[in-house]
């Protein structure tokens, strides 16, 4: 597609503004070529702060060309009166034009090119506002722009969230707090919102401690009947494949357990008829309907004292030692804390997702704490809940998934990581936005996130990144008119991105905001040891026994 056939979206701004005159001119255009063009001037035009990163305009007589300086070198003429030239390399991004009532109004794109011979001047801070601007009801703040801290940087919440978004860098770079930052911003335009943080690293906490419902390895109720069968056959062989016979025999005494626990309820006293056998027809190993573990251990045993038996003696016991074990394991009372089994679906769910909010529209899961073996089925069963809560609710409560180290949920590498995990994440990066559920995803290497799951945030912000294979993720996202700002990821500093996408006026180098509160992510652990290491040591071995301690 040639340069000059881009759409020109208009970004219209409000405040009228004369045309305003170059602070300082660089020089002049001596070559222009379909998406770049180079300027030429002396070494005293530098007076004027002009750097690679920074935007210029270059004068026609019905507008002002906008471009971002890609890179600059000096070259010394031969002769007795040699002297020393400037050459700029400057990429077209977009132009300046008049509305016709006496409003300049940016606009993506060229109409038509600069004139060789035209003059280039640094832009003038007005330009510049009116480049990043919004209507005003539609942008809100999350910081500043890295070249001129005068400017804000400005997003579209609706944007941002209904189209899903990504924040990508390297660690300690400031992706945590542009998280919160964002999510705070949103929560504060967006009453209805609720936010769900997948928290591997136990680190948001600090950031949310006045509005938000932390749960733990402690507090977290996800009874095991809620997963689906291949989240908890994922859970009961420890992430590896079962045997053909070793997961139809764990489906079938899922599905067994389920029917019995139905038909127990349906003939209990107070119960005023006996279903009939037809009402359990439909239960599958995936319905989430209640059973008990002893069920599915008595029916396991019912199996093995068969005469003739559809599976294996070995199959089964191994089965039934696994679940014994699991039910025991203090490190998943979680999954199995109540001897009780009772139907309390719809109030673990209203927890978790915060209906009603109660003044906590923020939900942290802390993963951290949880054994390493569960943390794929449980990100899955939460994926899961969000759609359908949204789906079956018609879009009535709106949900933001904020999922940290995405790479290992939704990774590229099609034999790696969870399948149902996949599935939930990408269900709702390619529906969610029908239904009100929305996705962030977090990630140190976007390389390795699945590129369909990536490629449905609309919104992106490129924190610092090294890596060649990370960075031509970006390029690859970035239109081809601001490419050259992926050379400059390596050494931006730390809270600061290169934010483009839909929720984003135009490709734009900014700062998020510093929190109100400073966030040592080492907090925790002074507090762990600050009544000694005695102490400490023993809060630390309860926790690897997956004993509570307050």
């Amino acid at each position: 597609m040639a340069f000059q056939d881009v759409l020109t979206d208009q970004v219209p701004v409000i405040t009228p503004l004369s045309r305003p005159q170059p602070d300082g001119v660089l020089g002049t255009l001596v070559a222009i070529d379909r998406t770049h063009v180079t300027v030429s001037g002396s070494t005293a035009s530098f007076q004027h702060g002009c750097s690679v990163g920074h935007h210029v305009t270059i004068t026609r007589p019905d507008s002002r060309a906008v471009g971002i300086v890609s890179q600059i070198t000096i070259e010394e003429t031969q002769g007795p009166h040699a002297t020393r030239v400037v050459n700029i390399l400057i990429e077209l991004i977009g132009e300046i034009r008049s509305d016709g009532a006496g409003h300049d109004q940016y606009h993506r794109g060229l109409r038509h090119y600069p004139e060789l011979g035209a003059p280039c001047s640094t832009i003038h801070p007005r330009d510049l506002a009116a480049i990043y601007a919004f209507h005003a009801e539609d942008g809100i703040e999350i910081g500043r722009l890295s070249n001129n801290a005068t400017i804000p940087a400005l997003i579209n919440v609706h944007e941002l969230l209904t189209r899903h978004f990504a924040i990508m860098g390297s660690t300690g770079t400031g992706k945590t707090t542009g998280v919160a930052m964002l999510m705070r911003r949103c929560l504060a335009e967006v009453e209805s919102l609720r936010v769900l943080i997948l928290d591997p690293h136990n680190e948001y906490q600090a950031h949310f401690p006045d509005n938000s419902l932390l749960l733990n390895a402690d507090n977290l109720e996800i009874p095991f009947w809620m997963f689906r069968f291949e989240e908890i056959a994922d859970i009961i062989y420890s992430g590896r494949n079962p045997s053909a016979d070793e997961s139809d025999a764990l489906h079938d005494v899922i599905r067994s357990a389920r029917i019995r626990y139905s038909q127990n309820q349906s003939t209990a006293p107070m119960t005023l008829r006996r279903a009939p056998a037809s009402e359990h027809a439909s239960i599958s190993a995936d319905t989430p309907t209640p059973f008990r573990i002893n069920d599915a251990i008595n029916i396991i045993d019912e199996w093995m004292g068969q005469l003739e038996r559809r599976y294996s003696v070995n199959d089964l016991r191994a089965l039934r030692n696994r679940l014994e074990l699991l039910a025991r394991d203090p490190r998943y009372k979680f999954m199995f804390q109540t001897a009780l089994v009772e139907d309390n679906m719809p109030e673990i769910i209203a927890k978790i997702f915060r209906i009603p909010q109660e003044g906590k529209p923020v939900c942290i899961v802390e993963l951290g704490g949880l054994p390493n073996e569960v943390v794929n089925s449980v990100v899955s069963v939460l994926g899961r809940l969000a759609f359908e809560i949204s789906f079956w609710s018609g879009g009535e409560y709106e949900i933001c998934i904020i999922c940290e180290e995405a790479h290992r949920y939704v990774p590229r590498d099609q034999t790696l990581g969870f399948g149902p995990t996949r599935q939930s994440l990408g269900r709702i990066a390619k529906e969610g936005r029908k239904y009100g559920v929305s996705l962030g995803i977090i990630t140190q290497r976007p390389a390795e996130v699945d590129p369909t799951v990536l490629s449905q945030c609309s919104t992106m912000f490129a924190m610092r990144m090294p890596n060649d294979t990370d960075k031509a993720i970006i390029r690859n996202a970035l239109s081809e008119y601001s490419a050259s700002l992926v050379g400059i990821l390596p050494s931006i500093a730390d809270r600061e991105a290169i934010a483009f996408g839909e929720a984003i006026p135009t490709p734009m180098r900014m700062t998020f905001a510093e929190s109100r509160r400073r966030v040592d992510p080492t907090a925790r652990l002074r507090i762990l040891s600050a009544a000694g290491h005695e102490t400490a040591m023993t809060r630390i071995v309860a926790r690897l026994r997956g004993e509570h301690m307050v």
